[in-house]
């Protein structure tokens, strides 16, 4: 007979370099556990800080759990709900072959959520500032394939706020940031067609046709995808198809991650005293998402995409090519979001600390001298040590 003293709740949160918003995740949990009446709640984050989701896993296990409920404690159903959480849990489910596990569905829309946030915002709203909803001038049945750029909100272009505050329907991938989504106006249609390396993937063919025809029912459409379109991005492809169906479209650059992501590690990618040249790459085939060996690439500085999966073997590569072994090398996780992760290695040691680290995507890898400058130049992640600082201390 089932027994609720054996179920167990796994509340996830994001993880923060603040202390303060991880404490509220545990509050969560252990409100959870009194007021849904679970003997068996634990708190778990997905980055940063600890337990992890595998290592809460392993202690409701141990406290008697045979049954495990994953909740997803944040709004957004992105690209932890459909990517991250079900990767882990997945893993957890060899391990534990006899434990059913579940997943709930993030709060997002819950009618409470709503309810609640409209009295927040009723409570608040004689200081609110108005928001300013000019339109600039869009083509109707145009769809603008838009670079969300790496992360960071504030790395958005002005035109693609401008678009995205235009539009009528916004067709979104993995990488995009769900708080970039804020910026839409209430009743633009979000269709969310993003690939996971390993999980849910969208067809091309169906991100097309979906492009096509809302673009045919004479709607303003935004494409929005992270970094810069055509940069690793697919775009050129989905400008073919558009090209071909007769759709008008227009290209709006972001800011690549390639760029951007080395950048707020304090790496540059070129130096006068350290080098002039610069390739970028992907570790990956976009057709078969197998390794892709850079060959003898010879620029001073290597940047790889997509590549983190197969960091070993483009290591062993560079150095059967010619390259040092005790070149540096850098791989940038979440880069510009505010779990951002550097993780510094050379050539010989960096397809083993990163089997240590169990880095996966998204990552950015930095190859070359230049990571030598980041001791002196790491200003995004001590700004944040700075910031979790100034807030333990108030």
């Amino acid at each position: 007979m089932r027994s609720e003293a054996n179920i167990g709740i796994l509340v996830v949160g994001h993880g923060s370099r603040r202390r303060e918003a991880n404490d509220d995740v545990r509050l969560a949990a252990d409100r959870i556990a009194e007021c849904g009446s679970f003997p068996i709640v634990e708190a778990a984050f997905l980055e940063i800080e600890q337990p992890s989701i595998r290592e809460g896993i392993n202690r409701l296990v141990q406290r008697g759990a045979r049954e495990i409920t994953v909740h997803p404690y944040f709004l957004s159903p992105g690209r932890h709900t459909r990517g991250d959480i079900p990767l882990e849990v997945q893993e957890c489910m060899r391990v534990y072959p006899d434990i059913l596990f579940r997943i709930s569905e993030p709060l997002s829309a819950h009618p409470l959520v709503i309810s609640a946030s409209v009295e927040r915002i009723r409570e608040t709203i004689h200081d609110l500032t108005p928001v300013d909803r000019a339109k600039p001038q869009v083509k109707r049945g145009t769809v603008y394939l838009v670079g969300a750029g790496p992360g960071d909100p504030e790395l958005l272009t002005v035109k693609a706020h401008q678009l995205l505050r235009s539009c009528d329907v916004v067709i979104y991938d993995y990488l995009v940031n769900p708080d970039i989504l804020s910026n839409l106006l209430p009743g633009v249609e979000r269709i969310y067609v993003g690939k996971i390396g390993g999980g849910v993937q969208t067809p091309q063919s169906e991100i097309n046709s979906l492009l096509i025809a809302y673009a045919l029912k004479g709607q303003c459409v935004v494409r929005l995808k992270g970094g810069d379109p055509f940069l690793f991005g697919r775009g050129a492809e989905e400008a073919e198809a558009l090209h071909a169906a007769g759709i008008p479209f227009q290209i709006v650059p972001g800011i690549s991650s390639a760029l951007a992501v080395p950048a707020y590690a304090g790496i540059p990618l070129t130096h006068r005293s350290y080098a002039s040249s610069v390739t970028i790459f992907t570790g990956a085939s976009g057709t078969t998402g197998n390794y892709q060996s850079p060959g003898s690439a010879s620029a001073d500085t290597l940047v790889i995409l997509m590549g983190v999966k197969h960091l070993q073997e483009v290591a062993m590569d560079l150095m059967a090519n010619g390259r040092s072994a005790d070149t540096p090398v850098a791989v940038i996780r979440w880069g510009s979001y505010e779990g951002q992760q550097t993780f510094i290695g050379t050539l010989r040691s960096i397809g083993q600390l990163a089997q240590q680290e169990s880095l996966r995507a998204p990552a950015v890898i930095v190859i070359g001298e230049v990571v030598k400058l980041r001791e002196r130049l790491k200003w995004f992640e001590e700004t944040l040590s700075t910031c979790r600082e100034e807030l333990v201390a108030v």
